[in-house]
């Protein structure tokens, strides 16, 4: 409901820009957080909104996000508004693009860099956050999405800018501007495709009796190879059934809904769980669920996020894991 009286409150703002200003005894539920920008893939082009709620705060009993985000296509035959995420913060500091070479993500994305202020016992200054909105072609068209698979670079997000009220001492965001966050990008995406070329070239070298011996069953107990089969991409290649089955997570109406599919060969990417060191970094907790017979469920979430995978394993004369679940919403 909430989605749709935004909606509504769009296109009344999308028509209001041609008429004259509402009175001070009239308030506009919905305002302007930043301005619209254009986003462009090629030859098509859509532009993007940041309404801000201004009646947040008066609703009880239900969150309201401090604003929401929505793309229109430009030039369009059939226009439409399309809902894309919401914004926590209270204010967008820029929005900016930048596009991935590494080809397991290449693309282009629009980045909305959000801010707000921060004053408790310990810390007294600004929070910033990037949240990364993917462009993509859907067709004919070009959409903008928030996709869940892959947890944000922690050091882009809660990156505090201000004074430590403890000691007295000064903290300084790395991160509280366009250009440092694309180099930071441009960095870690360098950092990606070295790491593929040097996992490519060892899997083109010639196989050793080590290498043979490394993909044996780690374990018949179910927690000993999980933590084999996590840390290790060989072990996952080899006791992955194909073609794996995939279950996520998609938007629907009213309700969310489970979009089924398989995976195979190439269209596999690994890893399919992140290693520990990984996990630690962005904060992610991997527990076994539960284990009855010969069936077993994983599952991987960002403790207070949406951010939840299962993965289930069936046992044969190893176990192999047949399917995984993205609820991520």
């Amino acid at each position: 409901m909430n989605r749709l009286l935004s909606c509504f409150g769009v296109l009344g703002l999308i028509v209001g820009l041609s008429t004259q200003p509402a009175s001070a005894s009239d308030p506009q539920t919905i305002g302007e957080l930043h301005p619209p920008v254009v986003a462009s893939l090629g030859d098509q082009k859509i532009t993007v909104f940041f309404l801000k709620n201004n009646l947040k705060g008066q609703v009880r009993g239900v969150h309201v996000p401090g604003a929401e985000i929505f793309y229109a296509p430009m030039n369009a035959v059939n226009p439409s508004l399309n809902y894309v995420w919401k914004v926590e913060d209270e204010q967008i500091a820029s929005v900016f693009f930048f596009e991935r070479k590494f080809p397991e993500r290449a693309g282009k994305s629009m980045f909305v860099l959000t801010k707000h202020k921060v004053l408790d016992e310990h810390f007294e200054g600004d929070s910033y956050s990037v949240l990364e909105l993917p462009l993509f072609k859907d067709g004919d068209h070009l959409a903008l999405q928030f996709f869940r698979g892959d947890p944000p670079d922690p050091e882009l997000q809660n990156c505090l800018d201000g004074i430590n009220r403890e000691n007295g001492v000064e903290v300084v965001c790395a991160y509280k501007d366009a250009a440092s966050i694309k180099k930071r990008l441009a960095d870690l995406d360098a950092k990606t495709i070295a790491n593929s070329k040097l996992q490519q070239d060892r899997q083109r070298s010639p196989k050793t009796k080590d290498d043979v011996t490394s993909v044996a069953c780690p374990s018949p107990n179910f927690s000993t190879f999980l933590s084999a089969f996590s840390e290790r991409a060989e072990v996952q290649k080899a006791f992955v059934q194909q073609p794996l089955k995939m279950v996520t997570t998609v938007a629907g109406d009213p309700e969310p809904e489970m979009q089924k599919s398989s995976l195979s060969g190439d269209q596999l990417k690994f890893p399919i769980i992140p290693d520990v060191a990984k996990r630690e970094t962005q904060g992610l907790t991997l527990t076994v669920k539960e284990e009855q017979g010969d069936h077993a469920v994983a599952i991987l979430q960002k403790p207070d996020t949406d951010y939840v995978f299962e993965y289930r394993f069936v046992r044969g004369q190893c176990w192999q894991l047949e399917e995984v679940m993205d609820y991520s919403l």
